[in-house]
């Protein structure tokens, strides 16, 4: 058997059906299939063998998706360096867009994803793309490093970061055990998506990893 068996929700325990529900009868039901789901996304399909993390996974993306102090493009950059670095290449597919939709320029997210040195225009951009590196590759950043990520994006912002390669470490080692794939027909329309991963998570609750 490849990745996670395919649970169906008539098989489901409570905390799994309350997960179910929460995928498909929530924000994210527009492109999870809604009340008419006959399975999950892959991704999701996994957390359903430990639904409470599945739970915890899905606020969290919507928390760090609320603050700001990491600015989007930055966000989005992050968790697409760090599911290249992963080889988590679905994380990487899926997130390009909304990288674009926040202003990262195509040169930088196709760099990325080549594994290339991406030509930086922004300060800013540079030093948190050093620091992702560095924290994937140590778990710890050089203090000079550490003193240019607080100037550009402070200590806060550096604490955001860390939340987002934690999550995306979770996330992308899921996505490769259970061989998680963008689906032939995802049709979900792509204006939808690009606004939902850019509202603020108090406006309609927790979002989407």
């Amino acid at each position: 058997m490849d990745g996670f068996p395919i649970l169906r929700k008539d098989g489901l325990d409570a905390p799994q059906r309350a997960f179910w529900d929460e995928v498909t009868l929530g924000p994210r039901g527009f492109f999870t299939g809604g009340a008419e789901a006959r399975q999950l996304p892959d991704l999701y399909n996994a957390w359903l063998q430990f639904p409470e993390f599945g739970h915890t996974m899905l606020r969290l993306a919507g928390d760090i998706r609320g603050r700001t102090d990491l600015p989007g493009k930055l966000r989005e950059m992050v968790i697409i360096t760090t599911s290249v670095l992963l080889n988590c290449r679905v994380e990487y597919d899926f997130h390009s867009r909304f990288a674009r939709t926040e202003g990262l320029a195509d040169a930088v997210i196709a760099a990325i994803g080549e594994g290339a040195p991406p030509p930086f225009a922004d300060e800013a951009e540079r030093i948190v793309f050093a620091a992702n590196l560095e924290l994937v590759r140590t778990a710890s950043l050089t203090e000079p490093l550490r003193q240019e990520v607080v100037r550009v994006i402070g200590h806060r912002g550096l604490m955001q970061m860390i939340a987002v390669i934690g999550m995306y470490t979770m996330v992308s080692c899921t996505s490769n055990v259970a061989g998680v794939r963008l689906a032939d027909d995802f049709s979900a329309d792509a204006a939808k998506l690009d606004d939902f991963f850019r509202r603020d998570a108090d406006k309609s609750g927790p979002e989407p990893a």
